[in-house]
């Protein structure tokens, strides 16, 4: 069997799309030896491949929408796979093979306004397509199958898989001597931190989080901020002008690199992702393999998969980011009691497990069993 692999976002630093585009890859190629994969990127990146996976650069780059009707839909043409995986929300306009698709969330239909009007109305023109052409969607929890059921109910029930992502490996709690040494050359060392890693979208209440932090270092001044990735709020926040002259926040406004990023929820006291609309939510479950419990909003597919392993919390105001917060850095046996429950859970968040999943569900789409 062949298979090709949309991996435009497959890319360093890499974003949560592209952390489940490779994983989910190097599963499949693991688990059916005797199937050939294709993964196309737009840019070489120097991937360690297994045997049966190959790499395939596609360039010029014209943006995504671009990219996948050009250059990758032509090379779809060419080779012919027996399936397309389609981890980025949407397919070619005019896909030449049967597809699964990953419907990650659909905000862009639930919270238009958290958008662009030109990418709104992009997604709601190209999904709802994407949707009723691809011979199964996959999404990454009961909250995100939900809400596709809600806004588009063309699409049965049986055509949606829900296969909650898994945590790599290497996201484990760093030994104290890399601990410190991360720490020095961030220039926090000796501090308390706060941390947050995602893109940065208007729904993540990042300005709140800042001022939640600020309210607690009236009475804790070694607090830190240290936040990581782009700001794509819509309208814009300017992330920038919040955070000039605070010699407590450190935003890597373009990633950390994905070596680093065990380090980071290492030596996070506690992680932030304050979120009013998640289809999974993969950060916050990254900062619990590394011993770090997470502050989330309870809502949506937070409150489904963090219930028991995250303080959650009801508003993203200031005033309820700063009480959850106090109540996490100074609560120890808190903290340990919901890493404990994170570890009961983990088995749930297996990349072999999902990779299984995903393979049975592409021999049956393309052995032609009507899902």
């Amino acid at each position: 069997m062949r298979i090709a692999v949309d991996g435009y976002e497959v890319a360093s630093p890499m974003g949560g799309v592209g952390r489940i585009t490779s994983a989910l890859t190097f599963q499949l190629a693991a688990l059916e030896g005797d199937w050939g994969l294709r993964l196309y990127t737009r840019r070489s990146q120097n991937l360690q491949l297994p045997r049966n996976v190959e790499a395939s650069e596609l360039s010029p780059d014209h943006g995504y929408l671009g990219w996948q009707n050009g250059p990758l839909r032509r090379a779809l043409r060419s080779w012919r796979p027996d399936l397309l995986l389609a981890p980025n929300y949407t397919l070619p306009l005019r896909c030449p093979v049967p597809a699964v698709l990953f419907e990650h969330d659909i905000s862009f239909v639930s919270n238009p306004e958290w958008y662009s009007r030109r990418d709104a109305l992009k997604m709601r023109w190209l999904v709802p397509r994407s949707l009723s052409r691809a011979a199964a969607v996959v999404t990454e929890s009961e909250f995100s199958k939900g809400e596709i059921r809600k806004f588009f109910p063309f699409v049965p029930e049986e055509k949606i898989r829900v296969i909650y992502p898994g945590i790599d490996d290497r996201f484990l709690r760093v030994s104290e001597p890399r601990l410190s040494t991360w720490k020095r050359s961030k220039g926090l060392e000796g501090r308390r931190i706060i941390g947050y890693l995602g893109s940065i979208f208007t729904r993540r209440h990042v300005p709140e989080l800042i001022e939640g932090v600020r309210l607690l270092r009236r009475t804790d001044p070694t607090l830190s901020l240290h936040l990581v990735g782009p700001d794509r709020t819509w309208p814009a926040q300017d992330i920038g002008k919040l955070v000039k002259g605070e010699e407590w926040v450190r935003w890597e406004s373009r990633g950390l690199p994905d070596e680093d990023l065990p380090a980071f929820y290492s030596a996070c006291d506690v992680f932030v992702y304050c979120s009013d609309y998640e289809g999974f939510g993969l950060p916050p479950l990254e900062a619990l393999a590394c011993g770090t419990v997470p502050l989330v909003l309870n809502r949506t597919s937070l409150a489904e998969v963090y219930a028991g392993m995250a303080g959650l919390l009801e508003q993203a105001d200031p005033e309820s980011i700063y009480r959850g917060l106090e109540e996490l850095l100074q609560a120890e046996t808190l903290r340990q009691e919901k890493l404990g429950e994170f570890n009961r859970q983990r088995s749930r968040f297996s990349w072999q497990r999902a990779g299984e999943e995903l393979a049975g569900l592409i021999r049956k789409v393309v052995g032609g069993t009507r899902l």
